[in-house]
C-alpha cells in the first residue's frame, strides 16, 4: 500500500541546483566557487561547516567564512558568507573530456521563519570539463536547496 506513495514523496524532496560544469585545462588549477545565497536561513559560525570537492585527481576542502551577524541575538551566525573557493590541480597528462566529480556540503543552518536548526548534508554533481577553456565554475546554494524537506499530507 505505502509503495504507491513513494513516487509522490520523492517529488516533495528538497530541490537541488542544476549540475555544475567546471571548465579546466590540463596542467592548471581549476577553481570552483561556492556561493551561499541564503536569505531566510542562517549559517552557524561555530559549527563544523565543511565543503569538500572530490575529483578524479583528489579532494580539496574548505570551511565557509564571513562576517558575524549584526544582530546580537544572532551573533553565533554569519551575517554575510564569503564565496568559498575550492581549487584542484588537473594533471598535465589529462585528456580532454568530461570527468565526474561532486561537491559535498555539510552545513549547519537555522531557518529564521520556522525556528528550526538542522545539519544539512548535500552531495551535488560537478562535471569537470577539461579542454581549452579555464574559468571558475560557480555553484550557488540558496534557501530552497538547504531547507529540510517538508512532507505535507
Amino acid at each position: 500500500m505505502w509503495s504507491a506513495f513513494l513516487p509522490v514523496l520523492a517529488l516533495l524532496g528538497t530541490p537541488t541546483p542544476p549540475e555544475t560544469v567546471l571548465p579546466a585545462r590540463a596542467g592548471q588549477t581549476a577553481t570552483l566557487r561556492v556561493d551561499l545565497g541564503t536569505r531566510e536561513l542562517l549559517l552557524n559560525r561555530e559549527a563544523p561547516n565543511l565543503l569538500t570537492l572530490r575529483t578524479p585527481w583528489g579532494q580539496v576542502q574548505t570551511r565557509p567564512s564571513g562576517t558575524p551577524h549584526r544582530d546580537p541575538a544572532y551573533a553565533g551566525y554569519f551575517g554575510q558568507v564569503r564565496p568559498a573557493l575550492l581549487k584542484v590541480k588537473v594533471p598535465a597528462a589529462t585528456k580532454p573530456g568530461r570527468y565526474a566529480a561532486h561537491l559535498t556540503a555539510d552545513l549547519f543552518v537555522c531557518d529564521t521563519g520556522d525556528k528550526l536548526c538542522t545539519r544539512r548534508t548535500l552531495k551535488l554533481p560537478v562535471q569537470v570539463q577539461v579542454g581549452n577553456g579555464a574559468r571558475p565554475g560557480t555553484l550557488t546554494l540558496k534557501d530552497e536547496h538547504l531547507r529540510p524537506s517538508r512532507l505535507r499530507f
